[in-house]
């Protein structure tokens, strides 16, 4: 056999491959689009910033880019990290009241980790973690479901809280990160499957309306210095690329209640 030969009956199965992980690529994008809050076609240059539609969500504001769009799409499918895109994918949802992001982002976080899942009110049989019941176990001198509803959660908060998990919980307060940091830490974390960075930021450093948020990181792409986030305010805004350097700044934003920086949980596996 040629080494031409070889070269094209090799190729074959890499093709094959190639194609079934790009299907795969494209049917986990389709499946958030069918779920976010703009129509393909929403973003773009012209587009005004935070504008309400006629069915309630906002437009994307031009700096950043919708996972809809083929741009966000493109960026996803050669991002290198984005092994937290693939388990977090499967699990996303709404938070299910205005100040419950959250909570939202930690049941995401906690049913992609594969860990043992508690008995579900929602689901009887089978066990889930949902926000109906992430209050259960906790201490209620850390938070309340009540409290949550009205107040939302700090980042020492959401850290203590989670920390009653059996899960492995760090916290970064931005305002102790140097933008290297910052980014290295997002690149590193978004390229496991078994670790996931939950952020909390401020929307108005990156063009949004809103004030204080939380949404995991999904996915990171050199080529743009952004990163993913999957919005839990689906409602709101669908999932977006924000650049780095505005992602980072919206993440030193005071939080009011702590009168401390934003930042980072990072929430993994235990001995991972």
């Amino acid at each position: 056999m040629s080494d031409r030969s070889l070269l094209s009956t090799n190729a074959r199965p890499w093709r094959t491959w190639h194609t079934s992980r790009s299907w795969l690529a494209a049917a986990m994008v389709a499946a958030l689009a069918a779920c976010a809050s703009v129509q393909p076609g929403a973003n773009n240059a012209s587009a005004p910033a935070a504008v309400q539609s006629a069915d309630g969500p906002l437009a994307v504001p031009p700096n950043l880019v919708a996972l809809t769009q083929p741009e966000g799409q493109t960026r996803l499918l050669t991002a290198a990290n984005k092994q937290s895109y693939w388990a977090l994918a499967q699990y996303f949802e709404t938070q299910k009241n205005q100040a419950y992001c959250s909570v939202a982002s930690s049941v995401m976080a906690l049913n992609a980790l594969g860990i043992r899942r508690p008995e579900s009110t929602l689901y009887p049989d089978f066990p889930y973690f949902s926000q109906e019941d992430f209050f259960r176990n906790v201490d209620p001198q850390v938070a309340t479901a009540a409290r949550v509803s009205r107040e939302g959660m700090t980042l020492d908060q959401l850290s203590t809280v989670l920390s009653g998990f059996p899960v492995d919980v760090k916290k970064y307060h931005a305002g102790d990160l140097s933008i290297s940091q910052f980014r290295d830490l997002i690149r590193s974390t978004t390229a496991q499957s078994y670790r996931f960075a939950l952020l909390n930021f401020h929307r108005v450093e990156i063009g949004e309306e809103g004030g204080g948020h939380w949404s995991p990181v999904a996915a990171y792409d050199a080529a743009s210095d952004s990163a993913l986030v999957l919005d839990v305010a689906r409602y709101k805004y669908p999932a977006v690329w924000v650049p780095i350097a505005q992602l980072y700044a919206s993440s030193q934003a005071v939080d009011n209640v702590s009168g401390l920086s934003r930042g980072v949980v990072v929430v993994s596996k235990r001995g991972n």
